[in-house]
């Protein structure tokens, strides 16, 4: 199995990098990836929390991507379901842990296994 086939979904990574500003440093959120294949593989499909004031969904996905792609633990990821299709579904907005990196096995009979896995984190108010 080549793992270039089994990506479905496409993302979109946010990143905090350092911005001079005259003498002072600051923090901004910027886009640093567009349009990377991927697929969120393994959803633990919790249900809504309701509380007194708001409802809430709370979830942690897996995400697996190329090895090659730059995912740091707590980068922003905008995740379109379908999106490699062309069949644009939902929109998942996640934050990403440390990737396990899956590098390809000397002498693999299946070549095209290497990915990274990422732990996803999905915090929102339901609207």
């Amino acid at each position: 199995m080549n793992w270039t086939d089994w990506y479905t979904d496409t993302m979109d990574v946010w990143r905090n990098v350092t911005v001079q500003d005259g003498n002072l440093t600051r923090q901004e959120r910027q886009k640093v990836l567009t349009g990377v294949p991927c697929r969120v593989y393994q959803s633990d499909n919790k249900p809504i929390s309701m509380s007194q004031t708001a409802s809430s969904v709370s979830q942690n996905d897996h995400l697996a991507c190329d090895i090659s792609v730059d995912i740091r633990a707590g980068d922003e990821l905008i995740i379109t379901r379908g999106g490699k299709l062309g069949r644009p579904g939902p929109t998942i907005r996640a934050f990403a842990s440390d990737p396990n990196l899956y590098y390809e096995p000397f002498g693999a009979i299946l070549p095209g296994l290497a990915h990274q896995e990422i732990r996803l984190m999905e915090q929102e108010r339901v609207k």
